[in-house]
């Protein structure tokens, strides 16, 4: 039986390795100790990085860059590996290679050593394992079941256009999976803050980030690495990280999809550490400092995140985003995970060619495990014409047959025909009637079902916020003006048996895109808000000021029934009112984000009607209208406005935080300040 997996270990005592290669089920090996050029091994590293990086800045990631790539892969291998692993390497059959490393090794891009034409990771599935002599968080393993829980975070400092299209097709490609069982519930965001992220990602089974991170091998003033991810408040960094060790599980696969998001120096340890040290928490012997992470993989693995993927160097937008879209899509096909990378990199060179993003990927882990079993993904639907099968008609008439009994038993045969098409006329008539009927019955029962479910969300959710404006003061609030934004929370997390909510992410994704682009109301939380709300209450809030929302839009989609049915249950948060119940129907040969326009027309209609936007002309210079509204209240480029009693209609064509500029466009009558306008409607 063929043997599916070797492992290569190698270790580090000053400048010499130890290293050797071996099968799972050997129960002794061979290992070799030889001298190793550290000092010139780590500068080809280095240099090898720096020149792919730059590379990278410029779209130059071509047939050279490859080639040169190629051939520090040679050096790489020449310097670390004797010729009887070489060898081994080259001629074994197997289909995972684990690299076995410690802490002062991890550093290297072993996955590029190259043997022949091959790179390793070329020729084999492969995952890292990594002994260390830091301290591990030593929290409760995370149990994986279905529906496996999955957050994306896209483009948090909203600069990078292809990174928030990967995780929107990522999400989306997440949520088709649930074609006939839940397998992944996946969530995306965009905004997203530092302690946003501490706060939610425990509840996570699997964590993508697409965005920019920073990689610093200098330590910070306060003595930890300025490694993380960049949002648009601050960094989530590898202190946050430290931080979050050793209470609740970790997420199991974390995915940073930017650049040089794997990239390390060796793992730091400094020897004896205070005896009352825990990771993830400061001690006041200045410990924390000591044995800080400071890469990314190295924060994340010690807080105990089984599988860490992301890349050496920098990696270009698009090619990065096509490797994500096309790791997920093995992935969840049942793939296991290092062969899932494995291919994703041939896809990629497939695709763009010899460009090194392929190459950068690096996966700490078994690359053996699987995330989603055997599953096979859904097969899309193909609709068949019926077969419409044509007689040809006979001549001839009735009254053309002889009155014999043969004759006769044929023409009451056609008459008996005639009758049963009339009666199957009449009856389908009928039918069509009570079916329409019943049709309209069961879409009755059905609204009464989401109109329930979303009851009793409103419930739990208003004694919950009860609950917690007892425990801290809420910020004072002066929405009642026109210059303020209004604030949404949008709840969505369906609960009803029989939904599997394959389509209520991005029902809810396409709504909220509909409200940021096109009302003033900012979202503050999606998905779960109960959740937070209930988190909040026994994280002691009494020092928080929270911005409360003026209304909660509670989401319940019904795709059970062709075609899905989606209830939005708009409630005044301050008097629990239930301003209105709308429902709008789904087509299912069209994807959901596809429909947003049509998903949130009455939406928008009605929150418009009920809180307009309004403001006053403050100044006019010729066509230069200025109004005492702005960005802060939700004015957009390009809104439209018209002056109240008047046909006179105003674009804006610049926004300031408390003010904007708009010109006329429609009726040319003098203007005066002090005149009230109101945002129209762009849809």
């Amino acid at each position: 039986m063929k043997n599916d997996t070797v492992y290569l270990e190698a270790t580090r005592e000053q400048n010499r390795l130890k290293i050797g290669i071996y099968k799972p089920d050997d129960v002794i090996w061979h290992y070799e100790e030889l001298p190793a050029a550290m000092d010139r091994i780590e500068a080809n590293c280095v240099s090898m990085v720096e020149m792919l990086n730059n590379a990278s800045r410029k779209g130059a990631g071509g047939v050279r860059e490859f080639e040169k790539l190629k051939a520090a892969g040679r050096i790489l291998c020449d310097e670390l590996l004797p010729w009887n692993i070489k060898e081994k390497l080259r001629h074994s059959d197997a289909e995972y290679l684990v690299l076995r490393l410690d802490d002062r090794l991890v550093h290297i891009p072993w996955e590029l050593l190259c043997v022949d034409e091959d790179f390793l990771c070329q020729q084999f599935n492969m995952g890292r394992l990594v002994k260390t002599r830091q301290k591990i968080a030593e929290g409760r393993r995370r149990k994986l079941a279905a529906p496996l829980n999955m957050w994306i975070l896209a483009n948090p400092r909203g600069d990078l256009e292809v990174a928030s299209s990967e995780g929107l097709k990522i999400f989306q490609d997440m949520a088709r999976m649930n074609h006939e069982e839940n397998i992944v519930d996946p969530s995306l965001d965009g905004d997203i803050t530092s302690d946003e992220i501490r706060a939610r990602m425990k509840n996570y089974d699997i964590v993508h980030f697409a965005g920019h991170a920073d990689y610093s091998s200098q330590e910070d003033p306060g003595g930890i690495k300025a490694s993380g991810w960049q949002l648009a408040d601050a960094n989530f960094t590898v202190r946050d990280i430290d931080r979050m060790a050793g209470s609740a599980a970790m997420p199991s696969l974390v995915f940073s999809n930017a650049c040089q998001s794997a990239r390390t120096e060796p793992w730091e340890w400094k020897a004896d550490p205070s005896p009352n040290f825990q990771p993830g928490r400061e001690d006041r012997g200045g410990t924390f400092a000591e044995e800080g992470s400071f890469g990314l993989a190295n924060a994340f693995l010690r807080a105990g995140v089984k599988h860490y993927l992301g890349t050496f160097w920098e990696i270009m937008d698009e090619p990065g985003g096509y490797f994500a879209h096309e790791f997920y899509d093995l992935l969840s096909s049942g793939m296991p995970t290092g062969k899932a990378v494995r291919q994703a990199r041939a896809n990629l060179i497939e695709k763009y060619g010899p460009d090194t993003c392929w190459a950068s990927y690096i996966l700490y882990g078994d690359p053996r495990a699987s995330y989603f079993g055997q599953n096979q993904k859904p097969e899309k639907q193909v609709s068949v014409e019926p077969t419409i099968s044509r007689n040809t008609a006979t001549r001839g008439s009735l009254f053309n047959y002889s009155l014999n009994p043969m004759k006769l038993k044929e023409m009451w045969s056609w008459l008996m025909a005639c009758i049963v098409v009339v009666a199957v006329v009449v009856g389908a008539i009928a039918g069509n009637y009570f079916m329409k009927k019943a049709d309209f019955d069961r879409k009755t029962e059905i609204q009464r079902i989401l109109m329930a479910q979303a009851e009793k969300k409103q419930e739990k959710t208003e004694a919950l916020f009860k609950e917690l404006v007892k425990k801290t003061a809420p910020r004072p609030s002066s929405e009642t003006q026109a210059s303020v934004p209004l604030t949404l929370a949008m709840i969505f997390d369906s609960q009803i048996s029989f939904s599997n909510q394959k389509k209520e992410n991005l029902a809810a994704f396409a709504i909220q895109s509909q409200l940021i682009e096109h009302s003033r109301f900012k979202i503050l939380e999606r998905k779960s808000f109960d959740v937070i709300l209930q988190e909040l209450i026994w994280e002691e809030p009494e020092h928080l000021g929270l911005l409360m929302p003026k209304l909660l839009l509670f989401l319940e989609v019904y795709d059970d029934d062709d075609p899905p049915l989606a209830l939005m249950r708009l409630v005044d948060k301050e008097t629990g009112v239930v301003i209105d119940n709308l429902f709008e129907t789904l087509e299912n040969d069209r994807s959901v984000f596809a429909q947003k326009k049509k998903l949130s027309e009455k939406l928008l209609k009605k929150l418009e009607a009920l809180y307009p936007l309004r403001g006053e002309i403050s100044e006019t210079e010729g066509d230069d209208i200025r109004l005492n509204i702005g960005d802060d209240a939700g004015v957009k480029m390009g809104q439209w406005f018209k002056v109240i009693g008047k046909e006179v209609f105003l674009k804006v064509v610049s926004v300031e935080p408390d003010t904007c500029t708009a010109k006329i466009t429609k009726g040319k009558i003098p203007l005066e300040q002090g005149w009230r306008v109101e945002a129209v409607s762009l849809l």
